[in-house]
């Protein structure tokens, strides 16, 4: 005979499938956290991303033509393994191809990462939902994120403590518009590579007027994101009222 308690938590688990997705997450995490753990014990943190990102740059150069394509691939995995750091591959392609060609490289790698997630976002994310599309707060949330303006968007990109491919996610999810995802995540991350570049730039060479440069047009270009979005704004509430009328 099989206790009743046991019967009743096999049931609650069939009818509670989330549970297994929670635990799994905790898994993961501490995972990440025993290796996280073992390598600051041993070699160091710093020193195993060198190393890593040495590495990698070793074999892209081996490669020859087909090196830039090898970094693509490592941004790519992480819009699937989202704790390899893009920040390894990025690295390597601006030491191995210099500001200009590094600053194309990741541009692409990072736009393939994006598309990667994105649709991730848009297959996974609608049935998650879908369980909580009773509740309004849930149905606001969403639409709110699929509404946002395209300098909204641009702006998210460039808030850190966001991740770069859970916000890709939330944009598919959400359903923000193929389109305006692909633009604004476009300009918003050549924006960020712009200034790693140039950072990286200014760390080897300590060019510390073009770095004075970059800090101006970021803000001019920042300006002008935010008086076009308020223009195309305007011009839709307009649109909206005449329509009413």
């Amino acid at each position: 005979m099989i206790p009743k308690g046991f019967q009743r938590g096999v049931r609650w688990l069939g009818t509670h499938k989330w549970i297994w997705a929670l635990a799994l997450a905790l898994l993961l995490v501490g995972l990440v956290w025993w290796g996280w753990h073992v390598v600051s014990a041993t070699i160091g943190i710093r020193q195993a991303f060198a190393l890593v990102s040495s590495t990698l740059r070793d074999f892209a150069a081996a490669m020859g033509p087909w090196g830039p394509l090898l970094i693509i691939l490592a941004l790519a995995a992480h819009s699937v393994f989202i704790i390899f750091p893009m920040e390894i591959p990025t690295l390597a392609a601006f030491g191995l191809y210099g500001p200009v060609g590094g600053l194309i490289v990741v541009w692409v790698g990072s736009m393939v990462t994006a598309s990667i997630s994105y649709m991730l976002g848009r297959v996974i994310g609608p049935p998650v939902l879908k369980r909580w599309a009773e509740q309004p707060r849930v149905q606001a949330i969403t639409r709110a994120v699929g509404d946002l303006n395209p300098l909204a968007l641009i702006l998210l990109r460039w808030i850190s403590f966001i991740p770069y491919d859970v916000l890709n996610m939330i944009f598919g999810a959400c359903q923000v518009p193929v389109f305006r995802f692909a633009w604004t995540t476009a300009v918003g991350v050549l924006v960020t590579n712009i200034v790693t570049a140039l950072l990286y730039r200014t760390a080897l060479h300590a060019h510390w007027g073009e770095l004075l440069l970059m800090v101006a047009l970021v803000f001019v270009l920042g300006w002008g994101l935010y008086w076009w979005s308020n223009r195309t704004h305007l011009r839709s509430l307009n649109t909206r009222d005449d329509m009413d009328l």
